[in-house]
Order: structure tokens, then C-alpha cells, then sequence
């Protein structure tokens, strides 16, 4: 089979998007034909001046990194000018109950308008001369108003005695108050004005005494012992006769047994059955199925849930199997692997898939997340399927559970990733579009030896764990054809008949709007690391990664650390965060992320874990090298040192070690030095005798008297003292290190 190719992908802008190609912005004006037309954006100013663009060059800008879209951009400034939205259903309304209330909301505006305009030298306030005062100043002004709006006048007021007719019917200003009192508390909806025909009179005809009997006992209807309507009459009854003979000369208070059953009657069915049957009924009964929401745009709406899959299978590759003898296959663990998925709710086709043989966690999920906004169709030709998988796209809303697995990295990529959340309820069925899936998805788990069964009892004798056949990578690719060759080409009864393949071909021919950018991508689901930038860029695994761009951020940040992310699926670029302070020096003030390539491209296209992988087992052979080395190093460490001992005592060399004695002499050498630095000399009064001399004089001086009152010592140079010419002692040569040593401190 020849697998379809549909490399040209359609897209879809809203009207408020910006696309910026090549530093050039520009505006969606329209699309015709497959073809964008562009409006030029220079500031604030958009020129009379368009360009086309194909879906085809769009895609080749997008895949070459020229272009960025940025989704609702030009509508930031114009939403905080924009009224509160107002969905106000008035369909059912005559063309004249429409004009009464186009007429009283049009007051109340205007009325607030002024109230509340801080350059206005008066601003009415809601009292009664103020409010005549607007009425007056506005009636004349409203009358033109209504009469360019609907082409007539306002009809004339009510006829009153005593009174002039209004020559149309403007309010008074207890009318105003009220109208801008509806108006509040209806949250400044149109729905304020819709005609209140329901709350006149009292259509029960009911005695206003025996009202609050009868409420008390329809109540006691929804009730889990299921009372009858004869049971509710008796009870009415029953009241009614205790209240009569309370009363003394009045009439009687009576109901009718047909009164009380058409307010039974009008209780909703679902607080009806929800309080006789229990809440696990009302839910079945009133949850939708079959058709369920009505979701018709692709990726409007993304169930996401993770399955047990009924199937053993075997934790080991698929090389490594073929070479094992048969006891070493025995000893292979055995598991059954869990998938996260994700399903498009119209088309029912698999947008999002992550395998594991390990128990599911946030990081599961948060692949699996990832996967719906990347086209499939390498993995599907890897893993041997025929068709393409081009699936793809942000999602409108994913709905999840609330378990601990969509919780922590999976709500943050989520934020990053712009996607709304739903959490519908803890009950699956309200997520059964997912769940059917995964009925459907045991068919693949029938195909192999090693099933599962759902319990003890349908699995009877059966070994499965035994019986276990596939790898997880047989499993997985196993998986990915099952999906793509099969459930999405087969008929499903959500679409009559039809096949998710069809269904989002069909469904997408106008286009989809485009998925997150390679940046954005990583920013919300690569891993966060911090970093200090130096001269080489940024190092990570033993990879470095550096550009212009991010020397120049080098020499604005010095020794601060950023945020590196590393993308999980290729290490041949990361992301940088600009610090906010910095934005707008290196790059445009919009751009918030470098992107750095590893220098060399080394890393490009290899996942993280195989980086991890080879890490370890570089660590575990130098591990083993220097294990395997360890004896010859040793041995020849002690054969140098062995060596050099010998050497020392043949050349009668001093020890190079420290004794206490050499210590000792040191400290008290540095004491003497540290005297004669720290305090003056201590002069004779007379100098020394001749005779009392120690040693042999040599030589004397010219002048022996000392000068009494100087300190410092004499200048040796000038005092004529000779140089002493007799050999070292044995005293000498038995000094520290030699006795021809400097002492530390001692001038060369």
C-alpha cells in the first residue's frame, strides 16, 4: 500500500492575528483559494498595501523559522475598549418588545456615561432632581435616536388624568431608577428589559395562606422514599385541616388535588430523579451519549486518559532478546505497559500517544500533550505503517481528570503551551469519547499471546504472564500500526459511518490554525536548567552551546545565571530566557528566548536519554579502565618512590620531611625576627669591653661608641665591618635544610 502523502498543510488566522516574517508585520485581511493576503503593518500605522501568501510558502516560512504568529495580537488593545460581552438570547421576542428594549438600554447607557465621565463639569447622580434634570436634557436627543435607529417616532405616553400626553414615551425618573436597578443586576445585560409577563398575578389561584404548605410538601416529592403524588395530596391535606382548626370565624383554606399535582408535575426531571433515584441514575439517564457534545471543528476538544493495556510484555529490547538462551528469557520481568492518549472529539482520530513500561506520571502526560502538536508521521513510518499520521495542532480544550498524573509539569506545560483545561468530573463517562477508544484498543491486545483478562474469573488458568511474546518496542510499534493503519481508516459509529481519516480530511480541507513554533515548543515542554554564560556560551552534558547573540547577552549579564532549556528530543539547540531587564537589547522587546545551537551541530537530533545513556557508559569504561590500570600505577608509584629514597641516602641529601626539630628551630627563628620587628633596641649604656668578647675580633670599627637614643640598625655598607673568612663548623652544616637555606622571611 502506498502511503498518502500531504506534506502542504492548510491554515487557518484569525482576524486579529499578527504574522511576522522576517521582522515584517503583518495582518490577516482575508483568505481566497488557499491564498493568505497579507496587510502590510508598519507601528501602528496598516498600510493600503497587501501580500499573498500560499498555504505551501506559509508552511516553508514556518519549517525555516521566518515566520511567527502571534494569535489575537492586534486585538490587545482593542479588547480593553470593548463592552462587556453581551449574550442576551431575545430571539423569542416580537420586532416592538425588541425596540422597548434597544430603547431602555440605550437610557441606562447613557445615563452611565455620563455619571461616570470624569471630564464632565456635571454628572448626574441618582436623585430625583438629577435624574429629571438627564431625562430632560436627553428626551429630545433619545426621540431622534429612536427615529434614525427604527424609522418612526417613539409610540405616545399612557393617557393620565390631570396629565398632558407625552408626545412620546420617555421615561420618568422612578422609571429611569428602576430600568438602571434591572439593568445592574442583571450584570448590564440586555436580558434586564425582557418582558416579566410571568411574574404578574397569581396564576395558581392558590390561597396565599396555604403557599408555603404546599411548597414544603412538592418538595418532599424528590425524595429517596420515593413518595406517590397521592402521598404528597395526603400530606396537603393533612396540614391544612391542622391550619383550618387554628382559624375561627374565616373560610376554610382548601387545595385541589389537581392544583398540587400540576406543581409536582413541573418539577425538573433531573432534580426529580436525582432525589428518588440517586445521583449515579440522574447521571446515566442525563449525560449525553451516542453524539455526546456537539463538537464540529478539529481540536475543538482533546480527551486525554492513560490504560493499563491488557498485554504482558517483556522489559528488554528486541536485540538483546535474540541473543538470550531460554533461562535467561525466563528471568526477563515481565509488565504490562500503560499509554497516555489523546483524542480529537470530532474526528475521532488519535492526535496524542505515549507508551511506558513504567507506572504513568506527570511527565507521561506531558509527552503525550506534547505529541498533539507534532506531526506523527515520521514515527509512524519508523514503526512500519503505511499511512501517515498528520494529525496535529493546539488544542481548543483538554479534558483530564484531576489525578495526580495531570497534575505539576503536566498543568504547567499546559499554561505554557496556552491550551485550555477542563476537569468535567472524576467519572469516566464524561470523558467516554477516550474511553470507547480504549474499548477498541483491546483488539490489539487479542492479537498477541500474553493478554490480560479484565479479572481472575474470565482468565481462568490462563498464564499470561508466561505466555508474554513481545518486547516493549514490539508492543509500541505494534501499537502506532494498530492506530494508524487500522482504527483510523476503519468505520466508527460517532461518525455514521465514516473513518477518522476521512473525517479530518473533510474536516480540515479549509485549514487549521497553526500549532506551536519549534520556540514555543520547547519553552513549554523542555526542562528548565540554570546556567552561567562565560566566553564558550553555555555547557550542558559536555555540550556547548553558543552564538553572537548570546555573547552579547554575555556581556550584560557577567556572572548572573539564566534559564537554559534543554529540549528532551534534541540536543542540537536550546533555549535561553532573556532576563525581562535585557529584552529589547539583543532582540526585538517581544522576543524573550535565544535560540542557541550547540557549537558544531553536535547533538542534533539525538534525544536527551541517548545522551544519558552514552554518559553512563563512558563513566562506567573509564570506570572499568581505571580499575583494570590501578595495580601498574601503584606498583610503579612505589618503584619511583623506592628509587628516590635510595638516591637521597647515596648522595647523603637531608631528608625533604618536616621533624618536630626543624619545626621548632623554624618557630623560634621567626619569634627572634618577629621581636626585633615589633619593639626597639635595647641599647648599653657603655660599650662592651674587649676581653668580654665572645669568639676572635677580625676586624673593628672606626667608631665603636653607639649613639644612645637611635634605633634601627647601622648601614653595614659604610661601617667598614669585613666579611668573616673562616670555614663552616660542623655547627653550620647541621642547621635546617643544609644551613645554606633563606629562612622564610629573611631577604635574599
Amino acid at each position: 500500500m502506498r502511503m498518502n502523502q500531504h506534506s502542504e498543510r492548510k491554515h487557518v488566522f484569525g482576524r486579529h492575528d499578527r504574522l511576522v516574517i522576517d521582522g515584517q508585520s503583518y495582518r490577516v485581511a482575508h483568505k481566497e483559494k488557499g491564498t493568505h493576503f497579507l496587510q502590510l503593518v508598519n507601528g501602528d500605522l496598516i498600510e493600503d498595501h497587501f501580500v499573498p501568501k500560499t498555504d505551501r510558502q506559509i508552511d516553508e516560512l514556518r519549517r525555516s523559522g521566518r515566520l511567527r504568529h502571534e494569535e489575537g495580537y492586534f486585538s490587545k488593545t482593542l479588547s480593553l475598549l470593548r463592552v462587556r460581552h453581551d449574550n442576551s438570547d431575545l430571539n423569542d421576542l416580537s420586532e416592538a418588545q425588541l425596540r422597548t428594549v434597544a430603547w431602555k438600554k440605550e437610557w441606562c447607557v447613557r445615563f452611565l456615561r455620563q455619571a461616570g465621565d470624569p471630564k464632565r463639569t456635571w454628572r448626574p447622580k441618582r436623585t430625583q432632581a438629577d435624574m429629571r434634570a438627564f431625562v430632560e436634557a436627553e428626551k429630545d436627543l433619545m426621540d431622534r435616536w429612536y427615529l434614525d435607529q427604527f424609522g418612526e417616532r417613539r409610540a405616545p405616553g399612557r393617557t393620565r388624568t390631570g396629565e398632558i400626553r407625552k408626545a412620546f414615551d420617555y421615561p420618568s425618573p422612578s422609571a429611569l431608577r428602576d430600568w438602571l436597578r434591572l439593568y445592574s443586576e442583571a450584570g448590564y445585560r440586555m436580558e434586564a428589559f425582557r418582558p416579566g409577563y410571568d411574574q404578574c398575578g397569581n396564576r395558581s389561584q392558590i390561597d396565599p395562606r396555604a403557599l408555603p404548605v404546599v411548597s414544603a410538601a412538592v418538595q418532599k416529592y424528590a425524595s429517596v422514599l420515593r413518595p406517590t403524588m397521592g402521598d404528597i395530596c395526603e400530606d396537603v391535606e393533612l396540614q391544612l385541616d391542622r391550619l383550618n382548626g387554628s382559624l375561627r370565624d374565616e373560610k376554610p383554606i382548601s387545595v385541589s388535588d389537581k392544583a398540587i399535582r400540576r406543581r409536582l408535575n413541573a418539577i425538573d426531571p433531573f432534580i426529580r430523579d436525582f432525589g428518588r433515584r440517586g445521583p449515579d441514575f440522574a447521571l446515566r439517564k442525563y449525560t449525553p451519549v451516542g453524539k455526546g457534545l456537539n463538537i464540529t471543528k478539529p481540536l475543538e476538544r482533546v480527551e486525554m486518559d492513560d490504560w493499563e493495556v491488557d498485554l504482558h510484555s517483556l522489559i528488554v529490547k528486541s536485540s538483546v532478546w535474540k541473543t538470550l538462551s531460554k533461562k535467561e528469557r525466563d528471568s526477563i520481568p515481565r509488565t504490562r505497559i500503560t499509554v497516555t492518549a489523546a483524542i480529537d472529539c470530532a474526528t475521532r482520530c488519535i492526535v496524542g500517544f505515549h507508551a511506558t513500561p513504567y507506572s504513568p506520571s506527570a511527565a507521561t502526560a506531558k509527552s503525550a500533550l506534547r505529541s498533539t502538536m507534532i506531526d506523527k508521521t515520521p514515527m509512524a513510518l519508523l514503526a512500519g505503517a503505511k499511512s501517515d499520521w498528520n494529525m496535529y495542532g493546539r488544542p481548543g480544550f483538554v479534558a483530564t481528570d484531576g489525578g495526580p498524573v495531570f497534575r505539576g509539569e503536566f498543568e504547567e506545560a499546559v499554561r505554557r503551551s496556552r491550551v485550555n483545561r477542563v476537569l468535567p468530573d472524576q467519572d469516566p463517562r464524561m470523558r467516554g469519547t477516550i474511553e470507547a477508544f480504549f474499548r477498541t484498543f483491546k483488539r490489539l491486545c487479542r492479537y498477541f499471546a500474553g493478554y490480560a483478562f479484565k479479572d481472575v474469573v474470565e482468565k481462568g488458568d490462563y498464564p499470561a504472564e508466561k505466555m508474554a511474546s513481545l518486547t516493549f518496542d514490539a508492543v509500541f510499534r505494534a501499537a502506532i500500526v494498530f492506530i494508524v493503519d487500522r482504527y483510523h481508516h476503519r468505520k466508527h459509529r460517532g461518525l455514521e459511518g465514516g473513518t477518522p481519516y476521512g473525517a479530518w480530511q473533510y474536516l480540515t480541507r479549509d485549514g487549521l490554525s497553526p500549532s506551536l513554533s519549534d520556540e514555543q515548543l520547547i519553552a513549554a515542554f523542555g526542562f528548565s536548567i540554570p546556567r552561567s554564560v562565560d566566553k564558550h556560551g553555555i555547557s550542558f552534558l559536555n555540550l556547548s552551546y553558543n552564538s553572537d547573540e548570546l555573547g552579547k547577552l554575555y556581556r550584560l549579564v557577567d556572572d548572573e545565571q539564566v534559564d537554559a532549556i534543554v529540549d528532551p528530543n534534541d540536543m542540537g539547540a536550546i533555549l535561553v530566557r532573556i532576563p525581562p531587564k535585557h529584552r529589547g537589547r539583543i532582540l526585538s522587546e517581544d522576543r524573550h528566548y535565544l535560540t542557541v545551537s550547540s557549537v558544531g551541530g553536535i547533538g542534533r537530533g539525538v534525544p536527551l536519554v541517548a545522551f544519558l545513556e552514552e554518559d553512563a557508559a563512558v563513566k562506567k569504561l573509564v570506570k572499568e579502565q581505571q580499575d583494570a590500570g590501578r595495580p601498574f600505577r601503584l606498583a610503579a608509584h612505589r618503584y619511583l618512590l623506592d628509587e628516590a629514597e635510595k638516591a637521597r641516602k647515596t648522595a647523603n641529601v637531608p631528608s625533604h620531611e618536616l621533624t618536630q626539630k626543624n619545626v621548632d628551630l623554624i618557630v623560634a627563628a621567626i619569634g627572634q625576627k618577629t621581636r626585633a620587628a615589633m619593639s626597639g633596641v635595647n641599647y648599653a649604656a657603655s660599650p662592651p669591653k674587649p676581653g668580654n668578647l665572645p669568639g676572635q675580633v677580625v676586624a673593628s670599627a672606626r667608631r665603636t661608641e653607639p649613639r644612645l637614643g637611635k634605633t634601627g640598625a647601622q648601614d653595614v655598607s659604610k661601617s667598614g665591618v669585613g666579611t668573616e673568612t673562616r670555614p663552616p663548623s660542623e655547627n653550620d652544616l647541621r642547621q635546617p635544610f643544609g644551613g645554606g637555606m633563606n629562612l622564610y622571611g629573611e631577604d635574599e
